[in-house]
C-alpha cells in the first residue's frame, strides 16, 4: 500500500508539538503558587454564642467587630470585604458582631457596609479587637 510522505513528514512533528506542549504545562502546573486562602468564622448573636467564638479565637490571628453608635450595639448581616492592597482576597457577610480570620502575615483593609455606609478599618494579623464603627 502506497504512504505520502508528507504524512510520515508530519506524524513526527505532530508528536514533537505535543509531547512540548506537554512538558510546558507540566512545568507551568509544578510551580507553586501563591494563595491568600483566608478562612473566617463569624457569629456573637447571643451570649452562648460569643463565648463559643471567643473559645475558638486561638485558631485565627485576626479579629474584628461590628458595632453602631456610641455605646457600640452589635451589628450583624454586614458584608464584608478583606483587602490586600487593592485585591480583595476574601468577601462574606458577616453574621454576627465578631469576626475571625485566618489569614497570611502582612496587613489588610476590613471594608464593611451598613445601611449604605461604608467603613474601612486597616489590620494586621496579631490584633485580635479592632472595630469597624457605623
Amino acid at each position: 500500500m502506497f504512504k505520502s510522505t508528507s504524512f510520515q513528514v508530519r506524524r513526527p512533528l505532530v508528536a514533537l508539538v505535543c509531547m512540548s506542549s506537554i512538558l510546558v504545562c507540566g512545568v507551568a502546573y509544578s510551580q507553586p503558587r501563591p494563595s491568600l486562602a483566608i478562612a473566617h468564622r463569624c457569629g456573637g448573636v447571643g451570649e452562648g454564642n460569643l463565648q463559643q467564638l471567643k473559645r475558638q479565637a486561638h485558631d485565627f490571628n485576626l479579629g474584628f467587630w461590628m458595632v453602631e453608635g456610641p455605646r457600640g450595639a452589635y451589628l450583624a448581616d454586614v458584608p464584608i470585604q478583606v483587602k490586600k492592597g487593592h485585591k480583595t482576597v476574601a468577601s462574606f457577610v458577616a453574621d454576627g458582631p465578631l469576626c475571625y480570620l485566618k489569614a497570611p502575615a502582612g496587613s489588610y483593609t476590613l471594608v464593611g457596609i451598613y445601611k449604605g455606609e461604608l467603613r474601612s478599618i486597616r489590620a494586621h494579623t496579631g490584633d485580635m479587637n479592632v472595630y469597624l464603627r457605623w
